[in-house]
């Protein structure tokens, strides 16, 4: 039996599990092809810029986006782009070009990892639709004469790219090339490691080669789980680095993007972090990831992400002449609404950190109980006819009451998004008084238990330290409906543009601009709108309002956010200074 396990099966189970490996590698590198692609052959009488957009959600993203240079005055020339990732794809688009010119498509092919699919002239004229600046989109023998006569045209598909997906991501069996490269190793293994062991036959196992095999086993254990059962972890609020895929000219890279990305999809990486949270936060009360969360008092959580809440710490303030800057900024953006007969109001959101600082640890010390925040608002106040709505006040002098943030997330609770509901609607009713705010006895108190606090989560402890608290919900059902959001391009956005109606309603119009803590106002807000627009980015948009024609418009942010509004305002509303 001993000479069976030596001669034969050590060897072939290690030559399996190289040839496996190496063939596992082989397909992630460039030798097969690991993306879908789009090729377009074409006729192009000028130099430029190629972009393909993925429609993602039922909008076209700025960041959804691949390009491909166009040589000048070349015939039946082959372009190829990898084919954007979206979470929920959809039509495409593509733009010839950022100016006015002359195309000829001759061929379009979506390239699959097997099979491709490929519309000929006729296809493209039966599948795409010209839109915006194209002026002419016609079939011409054998391609599809295109004329711009614009800075942005394009031609979008009537199809889903959801429709091929299944064919285009449909992968052959087997791979000739690294399948015969890997046997050829396996083969080589297989000789060499019987060689050796066959001078091991007389070697007597003991007890300290099982301890020695099992903790082998252990460390590898992971890498195995990760590799034969590649699920992302549970828990994670973004999304894990895919594996990188192996090509000769960036192979200075592939090092660093791979630890990247074992390092996100370690095998039992959820467990064995919950573990050592657990451990850290009983025993020694503190956190296993002090860069992202402290551990308060209370059992209080904060988030210590500068790029989440900022000066959480209040060190620096604005100076006078960044006040100027922000008040020239708000007034002007005010006066240009004001010109459409549109009311804008800015909401600023405080930090948990400022509400609650008691529950700081003792190792973060605030510099200053005052916040740029508070300096604005009260600059504002003072020396501009541009309002800050600010609930700082209101939540503190209810928090002895009633809790108003969450002990174990950034956010504030259902309490302190009332608190905001009806302070920034009372503002609102002032000019029409079919906005006043709902009172709080028209909603109903229920207990809930959630597993969704977001600095729990960082710890993976989601399932430990809950959200509870009550949240309220409106006794009468409520009378907006979600609709599909136009596909704006207004940028950067973290979600994606929520459009809200009520159906058949005289009450006004509003767009906005907002980051999570409007979540908490969302439902109450949009049934006092016949329309609602909100969009997830700080950035304000004068395409949205002139296409949206709101009557009202908010901006809201975290006071994380608050310099913004150092920033000009977008091109459009800017005048000169």
């Amino acid at each position: 039996m001993k000479r069976v396990l030596y001669i034969y099966i050590i060897p072939a189970v290690c030559a399996f599990v190289a040839g496996f490996i190496i063939y596992e590698a082989l397909l992630n590198s460039d030798f097969v092809n690991n993306k879908i692609k789009l090729e377009i052959i074409l006729d192009a009488k000028q130099q430029g810029k190629l972009q393909l957009f993925v429609e993602d959600n039922n909008a076209f993203k700025a960041n959804i986006v691949s390009n491909a240079e166009i040589i000048a005055t070349v015939k039946e020339y082959h372009l190829e782009v990898e084919i954007p990732k979206s979470d929920m794809p959809g039509r495409m688009r593509i733009d010839p070009g950022f100016t006015s010119g002359e195309w000829k498509f001759r061929q379009i092919t979506l390239k699959g990892f097997n099979r491709n699919i490929v519309f000929n002239a006729a296809s493209i004229f039966q599948k795409f639709k010209p839109a915006n600046d194209i002026k002419t989109f016609r079939l011409d023998n054998d391609g599809i004469y295109v004329i711009s006569n614009g800075q942005d045209p394009y031609f979008i598909s009537t199809f889903s790219l959801q429709k091929y997906l299944k064919i285009l991501n449909e992968k052959p069996f087997i791979y000739p090339f690294p399948f015969t490269l890997c046997l050829c190793v396996a083969f080589f293994v297989f000789y060499l490691v019987r060689k050796k062991l066959i001078l091991q036959i007389d070697t007597v196992i003991t007890s300290n080669h099982f301890i020695l095999f099992s903790f082998l086993l252990l460390l590898a254990l992971p890498i195995i789980w990760m590799t034969l059962f590649p699920k992302p972890p549970i828990g994670e609020n973004r999304k894990l680095k895919e594996k990188p895929v192996f090509n000769f000219s960036t192979i200075l890279d592939y090092p660093k993007q791979f630890n990247k990305y074992f390092e996100d999809n370690f095998g039992f990486k959820k467990p064995l972090a919950t573990f050592n949270s657990y451990y850290k936060l009983k025993l020694f009360h503190t956190s296993s990831k002090p860069d992202l969360v402290a551990v308060g008092k209370n059992s209080w959580l904060f988030s210590t992400d500068e790029t989440t809440v900022g000066d959480y710490q209040n060190s620096i303030l604005f100076t006078e002449v960044e006040l100027k800057t922000i008040k020239y900024n708000l007034e002007e953006a005010y006066n240009w609404y004001d010109a459409k007969d549109i009311h804008f109001f800015v909401m600023l959101f405080p930090l948990k950190s400022n509400i609650y600082p008691e529950n700081l640890p003792n190792s973060i010390k605030r510099k200053r109980a005052n916040s740029k925040l508070i300096q604005v608002r009260d600059y504002m106040a003072k020396n501009s006819f541009v309002k800050i709505i600010d609930v700082t006040d209101e939540m503190l002098s209810v928090k002895p009451r009633a809790a108003v943030f969450y002990e174990h997330d950034i956010h504030m609770n259902f309490n302190g998004g009332y608190l905001a509901y009806y302070k920034l609607m009372n503002e609102m009713q002032k000019f029409n008084p079919d906005l006043k705010p709902e009172p709080l006895f028209k909603f109903n108190r229920l207990f809930m238990h959630k597993h969704d606090a977001d600095l729990s989560r960082f710890l993976s402890l989601e399932d430990i330290l809950l959200n509870d608290q009550w949240k309220e919900r409106q006794k009468q059902k409520l009378k907006f409906t979600e609709v599909e959001p136009p596909a704006y391009d207004v940028g950067a956005t973290i979600q994606p543009t929520v459009h809200t109606q009520i159906r058949n309603s005289k009450l006004p119009k509003a767009v906005v601009y907002r980051d999570s803590y409007f979540n908490l106002m969302y439902p109450y807000f949009s049934d006092k709108f016949s329309d609602c627009i909100y969009i997830w980015s700080k950035d304000m948009s004068v395409y949205v309002i002139n296409t949206a024609k709101p009557d009202y418009v908010v901006y809201e942010m975290l006071e994380s956010s608050i310099d913004k509004l150092l920033e000009d305002n977008p091109p459009g509303m800017r005048k000169n200074k």
